[in-house]
């Protein structure tokens, strides 16, 4: 699977989104919130992205700034659909609102791709788990995995600074433990060395835990060999309470 942005994919993602409509509520009677004038926008910002990323591409004036805040802009386009579509609890409402969501993964992408920095990891890091949720197959958490590795390293500073600490579901947080976890599961021993080597550096803290409980459920889920080597090896390296600080 292709979780890159292209223009047209793209469009047809957000059209089967909202293909039933999108949920009137109080929200609605807002002209500048309303879902009409929220899906132009959209519309409109898919236009932007091709061309910024074509101008990216042939080294033109386009810098990170201007694709860190179309990449923002259109994060909370979609956080404003999200708005009218969470208004529902059937079925219809929920299928929407995991779509919706899943177009967060193109959005941080592009902005990766295009060289801007991701401030808003919160739907992103939903949209991941959402996949890895419905994906068993290693050779598509394969491509989940890689993914990951392209959006990682655009996180913003402010977000990179990982202040909030005490708070154990913060999207820095959970971005890093899914990226081992789905990893792990694509049994390739490459992108696992690489998501834990990504893990021990920018969350020490959290490494340790990470490979005990890892190996604890290896005989459980039944990993293949080769993964449960790279498992012993990093906890050997990193389980010690004086080896991460």
């Amino acid at each position: 699977m292709n979780y890159s942005f292209e223009a047209k994919t793209f469009r047809q993602m957000l059209d089967m989104a909202v293909s039933e409509g999108v949920d009137t509520s109080p929200l609605a009677q807002e002209a500048e919130n309303s879902p009409e004038r929220l899906l132009d926008a959209m519309r409109q910002a898919i236009d932007v992205m091709a061309r910024a990323e074509a101008d990216v591409a042939s080294d033109g004036d386009i810098g990170e700034k201007d694709i860190t805040e179309i990449g923002d802009y259109v994060m909370t386009l979609i956080e404003g659909l999200l708005g009218h579509a969470q208004t529902g609890t059937d079925n219809r409402s929920m299928t929407q609102v995991r779509a919706l969501i899943r177009l967060t993964l193109p959005v941080a992408m592009w902005v990766a791709k295009c060289g801007g920095r991701l401030d808003k990891l919160d739907l992103v890091v939903n949209a991941l788990a959402d996949y890895a949720n419905e994906l068993r197959q290693p050779e598509k958490l394969a491509e989940l995995t890689q993914a990951i590795a392209v959006i990682l390293p655009a996180v913003s500073d402010a977000v990179r600074q990982d202040l909030e600490q005490t708070n154990p579901m913060r999207p820095w947080r959970i971005l890093h433990l899914n990226y081992c976890i789905i990893a792990t599961r694509s049994h390739d021993p490459e992108l696992i060395e690489t998501a834990y080597d990504v893990l021990v550096k920018n969350l020490p803290q959290d490494a340790r835990s990470f490979f005990k409980e890892g190996l604890q459920q290896m005989d459980a889920i039944g990993y293949p060999e080769s993964v449960r080597e790279v498992l012993e090896r990093y906890d050997k390296m990193w389980g010690a309470e004086s080896t991460l600080h």
